[in-house]
């Protein structure tokens, strides 16, 4: 097939549009993802505090938590027969203001 003069260059001008798109699209799952797997950290991390708070005591849980996730913050409060684990991480370091927070109860 013969094309004409007017055609030429066309999928480069196209691919020349639609990378960037393409490419931010990219950028933004991989974000999502990594926060995701943040905030899955934390509530992981809250969860055996609090487990742990309530079945060991509280130092034990700060010395478990302190081994688990080395750049995050461990805020326990126990009211009666529960025990809060609140644990707060930053994001990835590419995304600032993102803060994964997870609270885990556990019955004492």
């Amino acid at each position: 097939m013969i094309r004409g003069r007017g055609d030429r260059g066309s999928v480069t001008a196209e691919l020349a549009l639609v990378l960037p798109a393409a490419v931010l699209v990219l950028a933004l799952m991989l974000g999502a993802l990594a926060w995701a797997m943040a905030h899955l950290s934390a509530a992981d991390a809250a969860s055996a505090a609090a487990r742990t708070a309530a079945v060991e005591g509280e130092v034990a849980a700060r010395s478990a938590f302190g081994s688990r996730m080395t750049d995050a913050t461990l805020g326990l409060a126990s009211d009666g027969a529960w025990v809060t684990a609140t644990v707060t991480a930053d994001g990835p370091a590419w995304l600032p203001d993102v803060v994964a927070r997870a609270v885990a109860r556990e019955e004492r």
